[in-house]
């Protein structure tokens, strides 16, 4: 778990990083190993967020729109 950044920034860097890595994946013909690092990041941002003393939520990562009030 990061110290200095704020969750947000954490998942945001995670985010990044992953993204990077699946594309160089899918370029490379690797669309396996593509779904076996977005399995990956996913776990890893949950864990991060449990970290935080947050309930994970999908709806916090990167890309992901905030569920709208009824």
């Amino acid at each position: 778990m990061p110290t200095a950044l704020s969750i947000e920034q954490y998942l945001q860097e995670l985010h990044d990083e992953y993204a990077s890595r699946i594309n160089e994946a899918v370029a490379d013909d690797r669309d396996d190993l593509a779904w076996q690092l977005a399995d990956s990041y996913t776990r890893e941002a949950m864990r991060a967020q449990a970290a935080y003393g947050l309930t994970p939520s999908l709806d916090r990562l990167p890309g992901r729109s905030a569920p709208v009030a009824a």
